[in-house]
């Protein structure tokens, strides 16, 4: 139960950076908790003295508790920069109270100097300016009761040892601030790093998993597998590749695997598909999911269309005698993330064996749709009927030639 109330406290406001460890927003927390337990200590000498002024700093702790327990509740709420500055108020203001109550050097003004070295740990990069007031209010106040004590103090000492107590407090103030500042260099600049890092390996992420896939894999480690009653799904694929590869040089080869490709990474992302894989020369893609799309047979032959035509502009351009061969199908289909290491998104079901049955068993400079194609797009596009062709697995199907757009 304690473990689970100190998790709650500790990562409040943290949802949107669970990944991280390490964010000022937890420091926050952390830090209030801290002085929660600090303020806990004292309460053994609180109760010895309390017919002294042991009363008054059990009021003082209190206090402290109850109002520092509202960091965590505003940082849930998103409001960040006021629960920092509620934390620095208490604290300030627990410090001043019980200098002020006991009347003695405890010493403890010089939790200013600490909290001068930890104000670049829980400012962000966009809160410099409140970190640098802070630190000096904080510096200010440790100078302020070190005069306080000086001008107080009995001068059993002499001047000399006085002023040079005094000195070295101001030294120290300073080293304190030159640490800060340096401090701050460098965890704005691993902030930094971390950042880029990070948009970086997301990137990665999403260019081998849908957007959507890539968030839920992120926030969770159970399995992903959906179900969708519609989708379409492309699959593309040079024609006579094999020999294109024996008379060809490996890195031009790749090349210009690469720029195809990459055209129809564009083409795909334009109409709304999804890529999910290439193998060798072929290029598979498919509309309506992750997410549920009523047009997604039209959609994808929208862009078989374009990928037919822009293949013939490459292979004029690259003086290619070959033909591009695209089948298209449609009806159900289960999505999900497989493996553990190079994981993939991929689709099974009969209608993705059928659209791969359909480029497999097309022509060159043609595309060959299903049934089911043709009755969900024949309003927007022209289509011949090719008749019956036996595909494995499947037996006899009627199959249809997409033509272009009405």
């Amino acid at each position: 139960m304690l473990k689970h109330v100190l998790q709650r406290w500790v990562w409040a406001g943290n949802t949107h950076h669970s990944d991280e460890n390490f964010t000022p927003i937890r420091l926050t927390n952390i830090i209030a908790f801290l002085v929660i337990f600090v303020s806990f200590c004292q309460i053994p000498g609180a109760i010895w003295y309390w017919h002294d002024v042991g009363y008054d700093q059990f009021i003082i702790i209190i206090s402290t508790t109850i109002l520092l327990c509202f960091v965590p509740l505003l940082n849930a709420q998103s409001d960040y920069l006021y629960a920092k500055l509620l934390l620095i108020s208490v604290y300030i203001g627990n410090l001043i109270w019980t200098s002020l109550l006991w009347q003695l050097n405890l010493y403890i003004h010089f939790f200013y100097l600490l909290a001068v070295v930890c104000c670049p740990f829980f400012f962000t990069a966009k809160e410099s300016g409140y970190k640098w007031v802070c630190c000096g209010l904080f510096t200010g106040l440790f100078l302020l009761s070190e005069l306080y004590y000086h001008a107080t103090s009995s001068w059993s000492q002499q001047n000399a040892q006085q002023m040079f107590k005094l000195s070295s407090a101001i030294l120290l103030a300073l080293a304190c601030l030159l640490c800060s500042y340096h401090i701050q260099k460098n965890i704005y600049r691993s902030w930094q790093k971390l950042a880029l890092e990070k948009k970086r390996s997301e990137q990665l992420l999403l260019n081998i998993l849908p957007t959507s896939i890539a968030d839920r894999l992120k926030h969770s480690n159970s399995l992903i597998a959906d179900y969708f009653a519609q989708a379409s799904i492309l699959f593309a694929d040079i024609q006579n590749f094999t020999p294109l590869c024996k008379s060809m040089d490996p890195q031009k080869l790749v090349l210009l695997l690469n720029e195809l490709f990459c055209h129809f990474d564009l083409l795909a992302q334009q109409h709304g598909l999804e890529k999910i894989k290439t193998s060798g020369d072929s290029y598979m893609a498919a509309c309506g999911l992750p997410h549920a799309n009523a047009k997604h047979a039209i959609q994808c032959c929208q862009c078989a269309l374009d990928m037919q035509e822009k293949f013939e502009e490459f292979s004029i351009q690259h003086h290619l005698a070959t033909g591009l061969r695209i089948g298209i199908g449609c009806g159900e289909v289960v999505a999900g993330v497989i493996g553990k290491n190079k994981f993939s998104y991929d689709m099974w079901g009969e209608a993705v064996n059928l659209a791969s049955r359909m480029e497999s068993h097309g022509q060159g400079h043609k595309i060959q749709t299903t049934q089911t194609t043709y009755d969900l797009a024949k309003d927007v596009f022209h289509f011949v009927e090719r008749g019956e062709i036996q595909v494995k697995g499947v037996g006899k199907v009627i199959t249809y030639w997409l033509i272009g757009r009405k």
